[in-house]
């Protein structure tokens, strides 16, 4: 790419937003250098490759460099999905890098070898509404962009409780341990009923638990050697307290004295 400059400079900068964007900790700089290297860097090389020394005028150009450069973040997506790296910031950077290479050694050759005259690709020449459209359009890629990587909050997402029961490992008596793990929106209480055996004492536990948390109790059984008891846990919540959210049963049956 000897004698094309703007090739040059748009291979190097490629280089450097790509390292920037994989490197570099802070979110707001790593989307900055983002911005470019995922439209207009790629899509001013391929626009140069296809059109080799053809002049353009500067909307023409700023159009296709911008169709270009999203067309490459559409098709790169298909392709780097299907990959073993998938899709991740590194396979990004380098498929980008490697696509503005590619298309500015292609361009160059289309160019051919400078003669010393003018290229037809001359710096543009912008007026005022030319820049605002420009302007614009890298508002609207970087907004974009921001948007994709922004936690939005799920206020009218449905949460939901899970409750489940296993043999206690750890107890030395018989025992089950029963567990309770909260997804829902926010902090819930809740109460849980465990009953073992028809006749048998029905116990109570009262927790809170916020998002993603997990609470086991150990229950013990006190079941006579041989028999065979039935072991209801029953969860509701305080939003309605007197209707049941979840149950779980199992059968057991009692152990002989000094197994666990």
């Amino acid at each position: 790419m000897r004698g094309h400059r703007d090739l040059r400079w748009v291979c190097l900068a490629a280089i450097v937003a790509a390292l920037v964007a994989a490197l570099v900790p802070w979110e707001v700089v790593r989307l900055l250098a983002a911005l470019p290297l995922a439209v207009f860097l790629p899509g001013y090389a391929i626009t140069a490759a296809a059109f080799g020394s053809q002049r353009l005028d500067p909307q023409r150009l700023a159009m296709l460099v911008l169709l270009c450069g999203l067309s490459l973040l559409c098709l790169g997506g298909l392709v780097l999905n299907y990959l073993p790296g998938g899709l991740r910031t590194v396979t990004w950077a380098l498929l980008l890098v490697l696509a503005v290479f590619a298309a500015a050694r292609g361009a160059a050759v289309r160019r051919g070898k400078p003669d010393g005259r003018g290229s037809g690709w001359t710096r543009p020449r912008l007026r005022g509404f030319d820049v605002a459209c420009v302007a614009l359009a890298a508002a609207v890629t970087a907004g974009a962009l921001v948007f994709a990587y922004t936690p939005l909050p799920a206020s009218k997402a449905v949460g939901s409780t899970a409750l489940w029961m296993l043999p206690a490992e750890d107890a030395a008596t018989s025992a089950v341990d029963v567990g309770v793990i909260s997804a829902e929106q926010g902090p819930q209480r809740y109460r849980l009923e465990v009953q073992v055996g028809e006749e048998g004492p029905l116990r109570r536990y009262r927790l809170a638990l916020d998002p993603g948390e997990e609470r086991v109790f150990e229950v013990p059984l006190e079941i006579p050697s041989g028999k065979k008891a039935r072991v209801v846990a029953s969860l509701y919540d305080s939003e309605r307290p007197h209707e049941l959210y979840r149950r779980v049963t199992t059968w057991t049956t009692g152990s002989p004295p000094g197994e666990g």
